[in-house]
């Protein structure tokens, strides 16, 4: 090697290893005025024009010129000039080249993978990855020591990196394959080495999952197992494990798929890649037996980090499943928190309508009401726990609407009328005056829909409460704007039973207006009215109105026969015991429910008792007991039976 060339790489060396000693001379450069930054910027333009103008094919091109474009791209990169630097060290990396090609002039190993390098840091920060990646290809093949080795590999982890961002798959798997090979040699990179790893893994996944080619997927899940097992420590093991199952998912290997998962829950509990699992293994439209015990034991374990979770504190599948389990397996706290991320994150209310029929359907009816009465008593969890009122704090709301109304609906399919109506009775501002907009913040915030009241107006009517009911049902009309001919209908009912003659009245027409002429709706409401005349002892007028649903073809067999009880019904009141019995006879045949009919046998018994007919009476009951045996009206006429002790043989003559 000629002395030249020494002179000269001993300078290039000192520009650009010192770097970082050269731009603390930058300081001459401070910027006085604006007469000196031109004058800068002119001789930095002159000399960036000076070096593009270099001639790789020149026969003059050797060591001074790559010294000449190295100086002033230091200089550019001193006046943040950075675009133009990149090109020039860019240059700068096509000259060297050149030199190493010809042979004599070639810079020692060293000063080329410090050019290279420099040149290729220079191009990731320009975002132009694939020429940075040409020049560390280029270092990689010199020989280097374990520093250089070191510098190559952190420089193409940068590379890779970006390239993969760019989405050159192919690319980023190359520079990822080489950071492996230099990390590997220098043997001092142990963290560096393991970042290349798990990115050559995950860039080998990404590519096999597009392609869909098993023989890739094997070569990524090898390349996978190379960073578990080779750094079973690092941070990313669990995201590595992630990318395992991910391969022997494609591969068809659902056995070691479980395993996969089952470690990561078990040494990695409350990682990402936990939830990750916990998403694709929860549903909350799967049955309670789908869940594998591992998950199960996770999400009892892990109930309180679950809950907190970004990632799955507010999946409705995850936290459904989680409930799910907890309730039956009798985990109070994990319950708790279940329940509370559920009621605040279920807008719909179907994972909890899922919850409560599950856990019925499985014969945990006990856990399901516990559940149901929490989410219909709104109740504020400060007093079981601070986190979880936190939860409901973050939320804004006790309960959404979606959640209470799945739980009044529950509720109301169960008959458990009782439960509704306690809720009603407890539920704060439900019969305060509600236009106001506290008010109707503080409904929201309990979840509070028009539909729950309905069904706690309902509850309310089912259970005796009348004037609450009708209190309620005024309110749902009067303030909340229900016109359904379904909710006027109920709000007539409920003032039939408890309100005055002249609330009766303006309630029924209100029905009878909203109903228009369709026949089974006229039928209802003439069913009502004639309620109100019979409450009046206006009996003839009251069967005049029944008369006329019997006599309606249209109005529906079970209308039909529930009229036709009701005519029994007025002549009983009026002690026209005989009259009521041929009411009672007809029930039978003119409607189809069970439940008028084994209403009109017990009452035609009772009219027959009044008659001194005991026989008849007692075959009335037997009547009852045998065909309709499970009817609400089975248990008094069994209690009658056993009161009766006549033997009189007189035939019967409502005998079937």
């Amino acid at each position: 090697m000629s002395a030249r060339f020494d002179t000269v790489a001993i300078f290039v060396a000192c520009v650009f290893l010192g770097g970082a000693g050269f731009v603390g001379t930058g300081s001459v450069f401070a910027q006085s005025d604006e007469t000196e930054v031109s004058a800068i910027d002119r001789e930095i333009d002159a000399e960036v024009q000076d070096a593009r103008r270099v001639d790789l094919n020149s026969s003059d091109l050797g060591a001074s010129s790559l010294a000449a474009i190295v100086k002033v791209a230091r200089k550019c990169e001193r006046h943040e000039r950075r675009e133009e630097a990149a090109d020039l060290l860019h240059l700068a990396g096509k000259v060297c080249r050149k030199l190493i090609e010809n042979g004599d002039a070639a810079p020692p190993a060293p000063q080329s993978i410090a050019i290279f390098t420099a040149a290729a840091s220079s191009l990731n920060q320009q975002g132009r990855y694939s020429d940075a990646f040409g020049w560390l290809a280029s270092a990689a093949k010199l020989d280097a020591d374990s520093s250089a080795s070191l510098r190559i590999g952190e420089a193409l982890l940068a590379t890779a990196s970006g390239l993969l961002d760019d989405g050159d798959l192919e690319s980023s798997e190359s520079g990822y394959r080489l950071a492996v090979e230099e990390l590997a040699k220098a043997r001092s990179g142990e963290k560096p080495l393991a970042t290349a790893r798990l990115g050559l893994a995950w860039t080998m996944v990404m590519r096999a999952n597009a392609a869909n080619d098993e023989s890739m997927i094997q070569d990524a899940l090898a390349a996978t197992n190379a960073f578990i097992e080779g750094h079973p420590g690092h941070e990313d093991s669990s995201s590595a494990l992630l990318l395992k199952l991910s391969c022997v998912t494609r591969l068809g290997d659902s056995e070691a798929a479980t395993t996969v998962q089952d470690k990561v829950l078990l040494d990695h509990p409350q990682s990402v890649a936990a939830c990750e699992i916990l998403k694709s293994e929860c549903s909350w439209q799967l049955p309670l037996a789908s869940l594998r015990p591992a998950i199960r034991r996770h999400l009892l374990a892990n109930n309180e980090f679950i809950g907190d979770s970004p990632a799955v504190g507010a999946n409705l599948s995850v936290l459904a499943c989680g409930l799910l389990v907890a309730a039956a397996e009798g985990h109070p706290s994990a319950e708790a928190t279940y329940s509370v991320a559920l009621a605040v994150s279920d807008q719909a209310g179907d994972a909890s309508t899922h919850v409560l029929e599950e856990l019925q359907s499985v014969g945990h009816d006990a856990a399901a009401s516990r559940i149901a009465i929490d989410w219909l008593s709104a109740r504020d969890a400060a007093a079981v726990s601070t986190s979880l009122a936190q939860m409901q704090k973050q939320a804004g709301v006790l309960v959404t609407t979606g959640v209470r109304e799945a739980a009044s609906r529950w509720a109301g399919r169960n008959g458990d009328w009782s439960v509704l109506a306690m809720a009603a009775e407890d539920e704060q501002g439900l019969f305060d005056a509600r236009d106001d907009e506290a008010a109707i913040d503080e409904a929201v915030r309990r979840g509070r829909s028009l539909h729950v009241e309905r069904l706690f107006a309902e509850a309310l009517l089912q259970t005796g409460k009348s004037g609450q009911s009708l209190k309620l049902w005024e309110h749902i009309v009067d303030s909340g704007g229900a016109d359904d001919f379904p909710t006027l209908l109920r709000t007539a009912e409920a003032a039939v039973a408890a309100g005055s003659v002249t609330t009766a009245s303006k309630r029924i027409a209100a029905a009878q207006a909203s109903g228009g002429r369709v026949s089974t709706q006229v039928a209802l409401t003439d069913l009502l009215a004639a309620s109100l005349e019979i409450r009046q002892l206006r009996f003839d007028r009251g069967r005049a109105l029944l008369e006329q649903v019997v006599r309606s073809t249209e109005s529906g067999a079970d209308l039909r026969g529930r009229a036709q009880w009701m005519i029994g019904e007025t002549f009983f009141m009026q002690e026209k015991f005989s009259e009521a019995i041929a009411a009672y006879r007809q029930v039978e045949a003119i409607g189809d429910s069970d439940e008028w009919t084994a209403a009109a046998l017990v009452q035609a018994g009772k009219s027959f008792e009044q008659l001194g007919r005991t026989r008849e009476a007692t075959v009335c009951y037997s009547t009852l007991v045998s065909r309709f045996g499970q009817s609400r009206h089975a248990t008094g006429a069994r209690r009658r039976l056993a009161a009766m002790t006549t033997s009189d043989p007189e035939s019967n003559t409502m005998r079937r």
